[in-house]
């Protein structure tokens, strides 16, 4: 079975969106724009679909950062990835900003 799932980061002032396909990451569109969250967020979800070839019905879960970051960019954030999660009837996957990072870091540690 293929997991196909979005991804959505808001905490920072960059809005950031991906989408991986069995732990794989496919493409990630990123903006660094004021207000770039509230207004380009749904437009980058698809464009990430449509560079893909994809579908929202192809998702299987969407993962959203949780914070710790910006309160106005996380509520957007978490927001549009549950009006799609409820709409799609898919999981939706909670991601602490600060423990993402710091496994991203001892990751790359030799």
């Amino acid at each position: 079975m293929n997991n196909l799932i979005l991804q959505i980061d808001t905490s920072t002032s960059v809005c950031s969106v991906a989408l991986s396909e069995n732990g794989q990451t496919l493409t990630v569109l990123d903006l660094d724009e004021p207000n770039a969250h509230a207004a380009k967020l749904t437009v980058l979800i698809e464009q990430v679909l449509a560079e893909t070839e994809r579908s929202m019905k192809e998702l299987t879960a969407i993962a959203v950062s949780m914070g710790p970051g910006s309160y106005t960019g996380l509520r957007i954030g978490v927001s549009t990835a549950k009006g799609l999660c409820y709409g799609l009837d898919i999981p939706l996957i909670a991601i602490n900003t600060l423990e993402a990072l710091f496994l991203d870091t001892t990751n790359n540690l030799d």
